[in-house]
């Protein structure tokens, strides 16, 4: 089968595709297009942005009748070639969607491919109509110039394309694979120091994996100029969306390139390879519930940062911030009190992509990867780290690719530990369960020779009476358990505040009225300031990078 891709009108942000087959006759023909994407277990319904499906075949029109809200099924009446075409919108710049404009042509074939039920293992080829002059990035062999081949409707709709003509592309050697740096926008960085460093954390990642079977991977990044930061897996490749671009020509840009190209590397084994067995294989018609969350993106949230650490792009400074950061996001809501991680995972279809109820849930991010950061502790009272139970966990589900469960990442973990107990312990009290991590982290961490504490900030509204608002007054967050979350209300707006011994004088506009409401002083720490730091010298850190 064939698919044809136009863009008549680029600044339309119309995409004209036309998938050409070949039928049986009386061949019933069900086309699926995906409810969602690798990645992102979300519900996002692609066929919302197609216009106008017509089936034509030897006769003329056929037609397409619609049985879902992304199904639709038709009969050949006579052997032949079948055409199906429809338009569709590609308006969603990030790195998940697809995006046209006179510039570039950016398709995730996941937005806008059919699986044919019966047919998903038929060669496919898609060719691109575009101006002479563009150049295209993807992981798909050419045929021709602008001609793509997929083995199949798998590999086709986990290989994005980006074409444009000012389209930056160099590469770096690790091994015997070749890696592809597309870059799209404008380049403020230094291209050698790029190269070297994204080439010391792939060296680190292929050492602790042991091989990296492909020859070619490709980073295909948007610098984007205004504020952005996404980026998805796939087998052979990465999109990743950042900016605004100018920030890349300083540190604080050029760490959030590496933090999210390291994290995105890692999952060429965690989750494109070793993958929970709910998604192994897809299937992007419904969807795919998983428990472990923990593992595909906790452990390569943690094992990404980690890699910058060991590879010397992070100082033990620079890595510090970063457990802070995650220690911010985790612990400055109560969402650990009231769900697991496990049951957070489930519940990422209902609301694991924004922020959701107050205090509901935890993230598989930044939970996962504190939580992972103690596996990782607990490991080395045995001379063992979690980079080596992954590496068993890819020899046994990721090479065969047989999916794993929970339970089995449990087992490899506990496999490589000294105290089994201990072990089976915190699987039971921090990931079945809602235990309180910020105090274990404080009684681990001393084995890596670091502290943890939580301070007060620099906003007492913040610390002492745990309220939280934008820069215009208006209240974003109360902590559940200070008196302010028993008088105010998410989005009133605080029109003036007085500070004394005896508490906090607020004036509150609350739909069009204005409020007094006074608290009185507390002693407690609400939200506030997270500080790792050594307790002593750096020997026992050390060990940690390098063990």
């Amino acid at each position: 089968m064939k698919y044809t891709i136009s863009t008549p009108i680029p600044a339309s942000q119309i995409l004209e595709i036309q998938l050409e087959l070949s039928c049986q006759k009386e061949e019933l023909i069900q086309l699926q297009l995906p409810s969602w994407r690798p990645g992102r277990y979300e519900i996002a319904n692609y066929a919302q942005f197609i216009r106008k499906l017509e089936v034509s075949g030897p006769d003329g029109k056929v037609n397409a009748e619609k049985q879902t809200k992304d199904a639709w099924t038709f009969f050949s009446a006579k052997m032949g070639n079948y055409k199906i075409s429809y338009s569709f919108h590609a308006a969603q710049l990030d790195a998940g969607g697809s995006w046209i404009d006179p510039e570039q042509v950016y398709i995730n074939f996941i937005n806008i491919c059919f699986a044919i039920y019966g047919r998903t293992d038929e060669k496919i080829k898609v060719n691109l109509d575009l101006p002479p002059n563009y150049k295209i990035a993807c992981a798909l062999p050419l045929e021709g110039k602008n001609t793509l081949v997929a083995i199949n409707y798998q590999e086709l709709v986990d290989s994005p394309v980006l074409a444009a003509e000012s389209l930056h592309h160099k590469t770096y050697q690790v091994k015997t694979t070749n890696f592809h740096v597309w870059v799209h926008g404008e380049v403020y960085f230094d291209w050698d120091s790029v190269l070297k460093e994204f080439n010391h954390f792939t060296e680190k990642q292929i050492e602790d994996f042991g091989d990296f079977p492909t020859k070619d991977y490709h980073f295909i990044i948007h610098m984007l100029p205004f504020a952005h930061y996404h980026g998805v897996e796939h087998q052979f490749s990465t999109v990743i969306t950042l900016g605004p671009d100018r920030l890349f020509a300083n540190k604080e840009g050029l760490d959030r390139l590496m933090g999210i190209s390291s994290h995105e590397l890692y999952h060429f084994w965690n989750v494109c390879r070793i993958r929970p067995k709910s998604i192994q294989p897809y299937d992007f018609s419904r969807e795919a519930y998983l428990k472990e969350g923990l593992i595909a993106e906790g452990v390569t949230t943690f094992m990404g940062d980690f890699y910058l650490l060991k590879s010397g792009y992070y100082t033990t400074e620079k890595y510090f911030e970063v457990l802070e950061k995650l220690m911010e996001r985790s612990f400055e809501t109560l969402g650990w009190q009231n769900q697991s991680i496990v049951d957070s995972s489930w519940d990422l279809w209902l609301d694991g992509y924004k922020p959701g109820i107050p205090d509901k849930k935890v993230s598989i991010y930044t939970h996962g990867a504190l939580l992972v950061l103690a596996m990782d502790i607990l490991l080395m009272k045995n001379g063992k780290r979690m980079y080596q139970a992954m590496r068993k966990m890819w020899e046994c589900y990721g090479k065969t690719g047989i999916g794993y469960e929970l339970k089995d990442f449990e087992q490899t973990v506990l496999d490589f530990t000294a105290d089994r107990e201990e072990m089976t312990r915190f699987f039971e009290q921090y990931v079945y369960n809602t235990g309180n991590l910020f105090d274990l982290l404080q009684n681990l961490l001393p084995r890596i020779g670091l502290s943890l504490i939580k301070s007060a900030n620099e906003a007492p509204l913040q610390s002492d009476y745990g309220i939280i608002t934008d820069s215009n007054g208006q209240l974003l967050k109360i902590h559940p358990k200070a008196p302010a979350f028993s008088k105010l209300m998410i989005n009133d707006k605080i029109l003036s505040y007085e500070l004394s011994k005896e508490g906090l004088k607020l004036k509150v506009r609350r739909w069009g009225k204005n409020l007094k409401i006074n608290l009185p002083a507390e002693n407690d720490l609400y939200y506030g300031n997270y500080k790792v730091d050594y307790i002593d010298d750096s020997s026992a850190f050390d060990m940690f990078i390098h063990l």
